[in-house]
């Protein structure tokens, strides 16, 4: 055999074995192919629900997305709403503050002048006190002083009263011994002066009422019924005899008077006679001859 024909062998050998291992490597990749493709599907149909399990989740996702981003959007919508208003009602108050901080530099203008006009005011309240202080202790010297010019005057009514009471007693003394006088030199044997002549004719000269001392003072022990008589806590031991004339007085009042009709060591009785038609003796009036001295 030749060398061509050697090669040809070969060649025919080694196109056999190529032959026969492409054909097994054929059946080895069909039968591969088959598990492969089985495999495949498998995992083509996993994928499949796993794409639809997905698909499905981000629809829902997808669309609770969009209901959240609707839901932003209206809440973004409010929110610009509320911002521009919020911006409105900021220069609105922008401007407010700007008018109140020139109302609070015209406040506290009229604060200073109000601060000084109220110094002002303190000050003459100051003064107004101290003067109201003043002219009140004038007005307590000034009562004080008319009630003590009060009481003196009272006092000198009084007196006053008393005085005029003792001149009438007296000029009604004065007339009876006139009048007696007058009787006695008529009577008298030969139009005598009124010695002491004969027939008993010195009981003519009956001693006129004695005149009641003064600084005696007491009290009305009682009335009467009729509150014209009343009686007295003093009698003769002070010095006093029927005919004397007692000033009633009641505090700082000037009740009337009382003439005694009867004298006892402690005790007298008399006849009222009112300074007024509504002046009435009572129990506890004092009585006095007169205000040499303060009243008891």
């Amino acid at each position: 055999m030749t060398v061509f024909g050697k090669i040809l062998v070969f060649l025919n050998l080694l196109f056999s074995v190529v032959t026969g291992a492409l054909i097994v490597y054929v059946f080895t990749t069909r039968a591969n192919w088959v598990t492969a493709y089985n495999d495949a599907k498998q995992k083509v149909v996993a994928s499949d629900d796993k794409y639809n399990a997905e698909k499905s989740a981000h629809e829902s996702d997808r669309k609770q997305f969009e209901e959240t981003l609707k839901a932003a959007q209206a809440q973004n919508t409010q929110l610009a709403a509320q911002i521009q208003a919020s911006q409105d009602e900021a220069e609105r108050l922008r401007k407010q503050a700007d008018t109140q901080t020139n109302l609070t530099t015209a406040s506290g203008t009229e604060l200073q002048k109000m601060q000084s006009e109220l110094n002002q005011i303190k000050e003459e309240r100051t003064r107004l006190v101290e003067e109201k202080d003043v002219q009140r202790n004038r007005v307590v010297a000034i009562q004080l002083e008319l009630d003590k010019q009060r009481g003196i005057a009272v006092t000198e009514s009084l007196q006053a009263r008393n005085l005029l009471q003792r001149v009438t007693n007296l000029l009604r003394q004065v007339e009876e011994l006139t009048a007696r006088t007058r009787e006695l030199e008529a009577n008298a044997p030969g139009g005598g002066t009124g010695g002491a002549g004969a027939g008993g004719t010195r009981s003519v000269y009956d001693e006129p009422a004695k005149s009641a001392p003064p600084g005696v003072n007491g009290a009305v022990s009682s009335v009467g019924t009729n509150g014209s008589l009343a009686a007295i806590n003093i009698g003769s031991d002070s010095g006093l005899s029927p005919g004397n004339v007692l000033t009633v007085y009641r505090g700082n009042e000037y009740v009337g008077d009382l003439t005694l009709t009867a004298t006892n060591a402690k005790d007298a009785v008399g006849k009222f006679t009112p300074a007024r038609r509504t002046s009435k003796i009572q129990e506890k009036d004092l009585v006095t001859t007169g205000f040499g001295t303060t009243p008891r």
